[in-house]
C-alpha cells in the first residue's frame, strides 16, 4: 500500500507543474503592466512607476522567468508581492486559515444534512417527504450563489438582524476562548451556509439514489425477512454506501474551493479567494502564482487523501493494496 501511494504521489508531480505553467502562461497573455500608473488601486505615481522601472534589471524571457520561478519554488521562496512588498508566502498564510474554516464547514454541513435527507427520502419514495424535498433541492441546485448570498443577508443580517452581514469577527485583544469561538461561529453562519447550499443540494440527490439502490440489495432484503429492524437495516445501507460518498470527495473538495471566491468576495470574508480576485486585478503576477500553486496543492492533496479513505471504508480495498503486489508492498 505504502508504495501505491508513493505512485500516487510521484503521478500528481506532472499535473502540478502543468498546472503552474498553464498559470503562468496564462498571466503573460494579459494585457497589463503591474507597473503601469493605476494598476491595481491606483497609488502607483508615474514619477514612482519611472524609478521601479530604471532601478528594475533587464527583462528576462518568459520561459526563463518561469524556469527562475521554479528554481525559487525548490527553495521555498514564492518571491514577493507588488502590491505590498510582503512575501507572498506571508500573504498566503495569513488569508489560507480562513478559507479552511470555511469550506470545512461547508463540507460538515454538506454532509451532516445531506446524507439524513437521502436516506430519509429514499426510505419513504414517492411520499410528500420525498416530492417536496426533491423539489427544494431542484431549486437550491439551480441557484446562483451570488443570488443565495444576497438573499441570506437581506433576510438573516438585515431584515431579522440574527447574524452578521459581512466580515470576519472584530475580536478584542483580551477576548477570551468561548467569546471568540461564539464570534467567530456567527461571523461564519452565513457565508458557510451559502457555499453549502449547492452542494448540499447535489449530494442529497445523490443519497437518495445511493441509498434506494443499497435498500434493495438482497442481503438487506434476507435480513428484513430475518426480522432486521427499519432502523438497523437503513443502518446497513449506509454502511454499505460508504465507498461512493468518499469517491464523490473528489468533486466536492475543488467545487468548495471554486465557489469560495465568490463567497467570501460577497461576505467579504479574509480568504484565498477574496485575496484571488485583488491579485488578478492589481496584476500582482508573483501572488496569483503563489495562489495557484497553493490550489494544485489542495486539489491534489483532497485527491490523495480520498485515495486513502478508500482503504479505511472499505478493507476489500485496503487487502487488495496491501496484498496484490502490482498495486501496493
Amino acid at each position: 500500500m505504502i508504495g501505491y501511494l508513493a505512485r500516487r504521489a510521484a503521478s500528481a508531480l506532472p499535473t502540478f507543474l502543468g498546472i503552474t505553467l498553464l498559470a503562468f502562461v496564462l498571466l503573460q497573455l494579459l494585457p497589463a503592466d503591474p507597473l503601469q500608473p493605476g494598476a491595481g488601486d491606483g497609488t502607483i505615481s508615474a514619477e514612482a512607476t519611472a524609478h521601479l522601472r530604471g532601478a528594475a534589471p533587464t527583462p528576462l524571457s518568459p520561459a526563463a522567468r518561469y524556469v527562475a520561478w521554479l528554481a525559487a519554488l525548490a527553495r521555498g521562496d514564492l518571491g514577493r508581492s507588488v502590491h505590498d512588498g510582503r512575501p507572498v508566502t506571508t500573504v498566503l498564510a495569513a488569508a489560507l486559515p480562513w478559507t479552511l474554516l470555511l469550506n470545512a464547514s461547508a463540507l460538515l454541513l454538506i454532509y451532516g444534512l445531506a446524507l439524513p435527507f437521502g436516506l430519509l427520502s429514499a426510505a419513504a419514495p414517492g411520499s410528500g417527504f420525498d416530492r417536496i424535498g426533491g423539489g427544494f433541492l431542484i431549486v437550491l441546485y439551480a441557484l446562483p450563489s451570488f443570488a443565495a448570498g444576497l438573499i441570506l443577508q437581506q433576510w438573516f443580517a438585515v431584515r431579522w438582524d440574527l447574524l452578521p452581514l459581512q466580515g470576519p469577527p472584530d475580536l478584542a485583544p483580551d477576548a477570551g476562548y468561548r467569546e471568540t469561538v461564539a464570534a467567530t461561529a456567527a461571523h461564519l453562519a452565513l457565508p458557510a451556509v451559502c457555499l453549502a447550499l449547492s452542494g448540499w443540494a447535489f449530494v442529497a440527490r445523490y443519497a437518495r439514489a445511493v441509498f434506494r439502490s443499497a435498500l434493495g440489495r438482497q442481503f438487506l432484503a434476507a435480513a428484513r425477512a430475518r426480522g432486521l429492524s427499519r432502523l438497523r437495516a437503513l443502518g446497513h445501507a449506509a454502511a454499505w454506501s460508504a465507498v461512493p460518498f468518499v469517491t464523490l470527495l473528489a468533486t466536492i473538495l475543488p467545487g468548495l474551493a471554486g465557489g469560495s471566491v465568490m463567497v467570501e468576495q460577497i461576505f467579504s470574508w479574509p480568504g484565498v479567494g477574496r485575496l484571488y480576485l485583488g491579485a488578478i486585478e492589481a496584476r500582482d503576477t508573483p501572488v496569483v502564482l503563489g495562489l495557484t500553486l497553493l490550489s494544485a496543492v489542495l486539489v491534489l492533496g483532497a485527491n490523495f487523501i480520498v485515495d486513502l479513505l478508500y482503504a479505511v471504508v472499505d478493507p476489500r480495498i485496503r487487502d487488495r493494496l496491501e496484498g496484490d503486489p502490482v498495486h501496493g508492498n
